[in-house]
């Protein structure tokens, strides 16, 4: 049985654990024998909110990657946070292969090869979010990211609001052209799954696009 490590950078346990349910779902659609293990930062930001918190974020998501890889033996390591903070420490730290829920989302955005945007509820990210797309996505066909009407923390702390929110901002994105999403937020990775059943766009949700990434690595790996 492949071993998955799931690594909240934010140190809300509710929300590893709402990741790390929809990580095991996507194991369970693909039919692979594998289990997710999902850790939470021991210290930092409950949201990463804007770049302060994405850089506080790095030594606790390392910390916590680490430990977990040791704790159960994991084959690859999910970094479940948008902005990937940590990754590059992380993969310097462990021997086994680490993905970030925000390149491989984007790099799956990018291979559909149609025009695409990021919807999330952070705007005082968008620098950090610009430079992941320009790092993954250098030529894809990126529309732009737009943002859920309201404070980030007030729309996690009410559901209903937050996904209605992130609805108005894709119609933003699908008038702007876009004719593939990408749900920008671990912690949104509930309303990511509401909103994938929307039929005029593909969404894509990053946390089950990095286990199906995680998996393809593992299965090259073996094959190799």
């Amino acid at each position: 049985m492949r071993r998955i490590l799931l690594v909240n950078p934010n140190t809300n346990a509710a929300t590893t654990a709402m990741m790390v349910e929809a990580a095991r779902g996507a194991v369970a659609e693909v039919g692979q024998d594998a289990t997710v293990h999902g850790v939470t930062a021991a210290t930092g930001p409950a949201m990463i909110i804007d770049p302060a918190a994405l850089a506080d974020a790095v030594a606790p998501t390392v910390a916590a990657g680490r430990a977990g890889v040791d704790a159960y033996a994991a084959e690859a390591v999910i970094v479940a946070a948008f902005g990937d903070p940590g990754i590059a420490e992380l993969r310097a730290a462990v021997q086994v292969p680490v993905l970030g829920i925000g390149e491989t989302a984007l790099r799956a955005a990018a291979g559909r090869r149609v025009p695409f945007a990021i919807v999330t509820s952070t705007p005082r990210l968008h620098a950090p979010l610009s430079g992941l797309v320009a790092a993954h996505c250098p030529d894809g066909n990126f529309v732009g990211i737009f943002y859920a009407d309201g404070d980030p923390v007030e729309l996690a702390a009410d559901p209903d609001r937050n996904v209605a929110a992130l609805d108005a901002a894709i119609d933003a994105a699908l008038a702007a052209g876009a004719q593939c999403v990408v749900i920008g937020g671990g912690p949104l990775t509930g309303a990511a799954r509401q909103l994938a059943s929307r039929t005029d766009v593909a969404v894509i949700e990053p946390v089950p696009c990095a286990v199906r990434s995680a998996l393809s690595v593992l299965d090259h790996a073996m094959q190799c």
